[in-house]
């Protein structure tokens, strides 16, 4: 039983210095998504693959 007090304790402490730190953070952070894989953030890592073939797909479907 003490345990699982622990264990709560714990989670609400980490929730509150997340509270805190997300109080103090003042940054305006914006998200950009690519449309090809020229554009995508993470191309050169090659995890825009799946993102690539959807765009694909899509201006295929568009174009017929």
């Amino acid at each position: 039983m003490t345990f699982a007090l622990v264990c709560i304790a714990m989670l609400l402490a980490l929730g509150l210095i997340a509270l805190v730190a997300n109080w103090f953070d003042k940054s305006e952070d914006v998200i950009e998504q690519g449309h090809d894989c020229s554009t995508c953030t993470a191309a050169d890592e090659g995890s825009c693959k799946i993102h690539c073939l959807l765009e694909e797909k899509k201006q295929k479907s568009i174009s017929e």
